[in-house]
């Protein structure tokens, strides 16, 4: 509105300054006058004015208008702020009237938890005046109790004192049970691998027993075929065979002089037997272990007489070359 009428005063002094310049025009006649020239040239300076005027004053409405476009922008935007707050304001009206609604409901609450404590109150001051009353009955037995503690103590200790001295009696007894129950373990553990020692000595499972035995030589288990091939020799069992193993054992273990002894039984008994050259070689080295070089070389003479051609009767030579060498140093 204000840009309409601004432009209103403008167009009106444009048709006054160009009604007032075509009026200074003189005519033919008066141009011979030189007062009329005069008065010309002041109003050609006037209109000239008047065209400055003009001039700034439209400057001034260019500037007006500026002005007023800036503050119809600003009055849009401060109109726009009024409308989002007026929308921000209906809203916290509406959650004010829902917190009103709220505080309405929790006052309520609030006063029936009045009335509910006023009768909790009551209800306690009855409770007091109650406990009041239990409470000269209490120290009554309180004192009851205190006198009956003091009567329990002293049971208590004797009883304890008591059973320290059967504890003392039980320990003894314990102690003395649990070595009796060593004992008689010892005792059923030794009777135990006793029984399993002799569990094979079965008359009826000689050649197991036989076949078992020396298995349990060939697994180096020289203990256990031992006391089967002595109760093989026993049952009169093999006594050949029974008698070489026994010698083998022995020579295993380094009892030389049991070695020789089993040895000869085995000859004794069977001189043809598959296993006589290792028999006579071992009891080669088991004399020559106990440092009886005469035996040795016996023997030595023996094995080569009797299998010159086996690996043994090899063996036994590279000892006696070794023996006769010691001998012709020792001269």
């Amino acid at each position: 509105m204000l840009l309409k009428h601004n432009k209103i005063i403008f167009l009106s002094l444009v048709f006054c300054a160009s009604f007032l310049y075509s009026a200074s025009e003189p005519s033919a006649f008066e141009r011979q006058s030189g007062a009329t020239k005069k008065d010309i040239k002041n109003l050609k300076d006037s209109s000239l004015n008047l065209s400055s005027v003009v001039t700034d004053l439209k400057t001034r409405v260019e500037t007006l208008e500026q002005v007023q476009y800036g503050l119809q922008s600003l009055y849009d935007s401060q109109s726009q702020k009024l409308q989002k707050l007026n929308e921000e304001f209906q809203d916290k009206l509406l959650l004010l009237q829902e917190f009103s609604g709220k505080f309405d409901i929790l006052n309520t609450k609030i006063e029936q938890l009045k009335e509910q404590n006023t009768q909790t109150l009551e209800e306690i001051k009855k409770m007091w005046d109650i406990v009041q009353g239990f409470e000269g009955k209490v120290k009554e037995i309180a004192q009851v109790g205190v006198n009956l503690n003091e009567l329990v103590a002293k049971e208590v200790t004797q009883i304890k004192e008591e059973l320290k001295k059967q504890a003392e009696v039980i320990v003894k007894d314990q102690e003395n049970i649990q070595k009796l129950g060593g004992e008689l373990e010892h005792l059923y553990t030794s009777r135990q691998k006793e029984k399993e020692k002799n569990a094979f000595k079965d008359p009826s499972k000689k050649p197991q027993v036989f076949k078992e035995a020396k298995k349990l030589y060939w697994d180096k288990q020289f203990d256990e075929a031992k006391i089967r091939f002595i109760w093989l020799v026993g049952e009169n069992y093999q006594l050949a065979e029974s008698n070489f193993f026994l010698g083998q054992i022995a020579y295993r273990q380094q009892r030389f002089e049991d070695a020789i002894f089993y040895y000869k039984q085995s000859a004794t008994l069977n001189d043809k037997a598959k296993y006589m050259p290792t028999l006579l070689l071992h009891t080669i080295k088991s004399f020559n272990s106990l440092k009886d070089k005469k035996n040795t070389l016996k023997f030595i003479n023996s094995l080569l007489a009797l299998y010159p051609n086996s690996k043994e009767a090899q063996e036994a030579k590279q000892i006696k070359i070794k023996l006769e060498g010691v001998k012709k140093n020792g001269k």
